[in-house]
């Protein structure tokens, strides 16, 4: 097998509308489209019908986020939804130190100044409504992403 790229990072929040305006005003991506109740679960369920399950936010042209409603989720069997074993996101960013500033424009958390890391990436912290963790990074000449070590 030789997977091609990343397609999306599936995210559970707490309030689905509260995490999808941190994704998109406070990050920038864009909402793509949204999946409901009704496209997946049975009516008897007792599902509001209209309400949103995923909302998909476009983060390039193939790669997503997905924001899951719990209820949801729980309801229509996604796999060990309980269980969690997400470490953090990371995303790029041409300017490690605009990207702080945005941040606190919009009054986001800032878990952690810009820093040069041992792999020669700078590197910021911060986290989302739901407390998942977000890493920035703004690549250097000699960031061992793109030279090796």
């Amino acid at each position: 097998m030789k997977v091609k790229e990343l397609g999306h990072l599936a995210l559970k929040c707490r309030d689905l509308k509260r995490s999808e305006r941190f994704y998109t005003d406070v990050l920038g991506f864009e909402r793509k489209f949204s999946l409901k109740y009704s496209d997946r679960l049975p009516a008897e369920q007792g599902s509001d019908p209209d309400r949103e399950w995923i909302v998909y936010l476009k983060v390039s042209d193939r790669l997503f986020i997905e924001l899951f409603d719990p209820e949801g989720a729980d309801k229509s069997g996604v796999p060990d939804w309980q269980t969690f074993n997400y470490q953090h996101l990371a995303l790029i960013v041409d300017d490690i130190f605009e990207a702080e500033r945005e941040l606190r424009l919009h009054g986001a958390p800032i878990d952690s100044k810009p820093e040069l890391g041992i792999d020669n990436t700078w590197q910021m912290w911060s986290h989302d409504p739901d407390g998942n963790k977000i890493e920035f990074m703004q690549y250097t000449d000699k960031s061992y992403q793109l030279v090796g070590r």
